[in-house]
Parts: structure tokens; sequence; C-alpha cells
């Protein structure tokens, strides 16, 4: 049952939501055929991480369980930056918020002699994330929203590290079919997942107008009707 998830649905969905992303960087921000990328990406990674979720139940994993919950909070999060107007809030806000802090509690609760879990450690770095988004969520509400270009760059940022991990599961997934290790193919694993990282910090740096001598025109690409996707 946990095979026929993994390569049925996970890492299916994972290709999807990689490929869709590509496409959301390429396509012109606020774009009909980027809000379109974005859809698909919301949709499928939310369809990879539900199903590695439920296949983490099966080994168990904890650890996998635990970043599929993550994860669908920064998905979430970054589609309702692009999903509201600027300067709305809404409940959903405070549920996010709500529900980032509760990861939180929960990883610091992790018991590191649990024989379950396979780096404690991590469990360190889990709280000081989500203290980062939960920061960042209480500023978004207490400012009734963000406008230009910093309500883009929460969108990229969260976006991107969604992205990521994505890219990590897909790289990982390359490794099995090729009846390989980590350790063999580590430039398999990381590529994908620095490139993003590159792309990321481009346009992080290109919206800003502080650091961009060609910053784009936030005013009009931060301005979607309400109930389209990024």
């Amino acid at each position: 049952m946990k095979e026929l998830i993994i390569w049925g649905v996970h890492f299916p969905a994972g290709s999807i939501a990689l490929f869709a992303a590509i496409a959301s960087f390429y396509y012109p921000k606020g774009s009909q055929k980027h809000r379109r990328a974005g859809r698909y990406f919301t949709v499928a990674m939310l369809i990879m991480l539900a199903s590695g979720a439920l296949g983490a139940l099966f080994i168990p994993s904890p650890d996998d369980a635990f970043l599929a919950a993550f994860i669908i909070y920064t998905v979430f999060t970054a589609w309702l930056t692009a999903y509201h107007s600027p300067g709305q809030i809404t409940k959903l806000e405070y549920l996010a918020l709500a529900y980032i802090v509760l990861l939180g509690l929960v990883a610091l609760s992790i018991d590191s002699q649990w024989d379950k879990i396979r780096d404690p450690n991590v469990y360190i770095i889990w709280p000081i994330v989500a203290l980062m988004f939960a920061i960042g969520d209480i500023k978004h509400i207490r400012s009734h929203g963000l406008h230009e270009y910093k309500r883009l760059s929460r969108h990229i940022w969260r976006f991107s590290f969604s992205l990521i991990w994505a890219a990590l599961a897909f790289g990982d997934k390359i490794i099995k079919i090729l009846h390989s290790t980590i350790e063999e193919m580590l430039w398999v694993l990381l590529t994908p997942g620095i490139a993003v990282l590159l792309v990321a910090l481009y346009w992080l740096i290109r919206i800003n107008p502080r650091l961009s001598l060609f910053a784009l025109n936030t005013a009009s690409t931060s301005v979607r009707p309400k109930g389209n996707l990024p």
C-alpha cells in the first residue's frame, strides 16, 4: 500500500508541482499563465504532501509526517498571500498562525529518545523556523496585510521554501529509481534545490526597489483580482 501511494500519487504529484513551479517562475508575474501555473503547483503540492504524510503512517516515519505537515503550511500561506487582495486579512490568516505555532510546540515536545526518530537534532531547528514564520504572520496580521513588494516577497519566499522541499523529494526519488544512494549521487539530490534557491534570490532582489535597478512595477503586479491563484 505504501509503495502504491508513493509511486502512484506522491511522486507524480511532486513532479507536476516541480514543473508547474518552473512555469510560474518563467511566465510574467500576474499574468494569466502565471496564475494558472501557480494553481497547478498549489493543488499538486497539497496532493503530494497529503499522500506523503499518509505514506509515512505506514512506515511509520514521524519525520516525514511532520515535514509534510510543515510544508502544507508554507504552501497554503504562499497561496493565501497572492489570493487575497492587498491589505486583506481574514480568519484564514489567524488559522495559519495558530497552525504554525502548534507545529512548533509539537517539535519542542518530540522525545529525542524515541526510536522512530531518525535525526533528533532536526527538531531543534524546526521550532526556530516555526517561530520565524509565526513572527511573519503576526506582522502580516498587525499591518492588516502587506502591500507592494513586501507582499510579493512573502509570496515568493514561502512559495520557494515549499518548492525546495519538492525539489529535494524529486531528487531523492530519482536516486531510488536508479538504485543508487544519496552518498553516491548527492549532486542529483542537491542540484534542483540549489537551482530553486538561486531563482528565488533573483526574484527577491529584482522586486525590491532598494536592491534592483530594474525593479518590477510592484504597484501593478501586486494587485490581482480576488479569487485568482498566483
